[in-house]
């Protein structure tokens, strides 16, 4: 059995209030979906405006990986 075939099934015997819990839970994930594909397609857009070029020059970045080692 297919798993839509198996929740639906499930569904079917559940009794109203448990399927408001169940209806808002579906509509989470939908949206928090929708978020990360959006929020993806933001990042890809400010990487690829070249903003964050800097990064990749050592002469502008003010701290390195030295920085991060306590001082003994």
């Amino acid at each position: 059995m297919k798993v839509k075939d198996e929740l639906l099934r499930r569904i079917e015997k559940l009794p109203e209030e448990v399927l408001e819990e169940v209806y808002d839970f579906v509509a989470f994930i939908q949206e928090k979906r929708l978020e990360d594909r959006e929020g993806l397609s933001w990042g890809s857009f400010a990487l690829s405006t070249g903003a964050f070029e800097f990064w990749n020059r050592r002469e502008e970045v003010e701290y390195s990986l030295d920085d991060l080692r306590p001082q003994v």
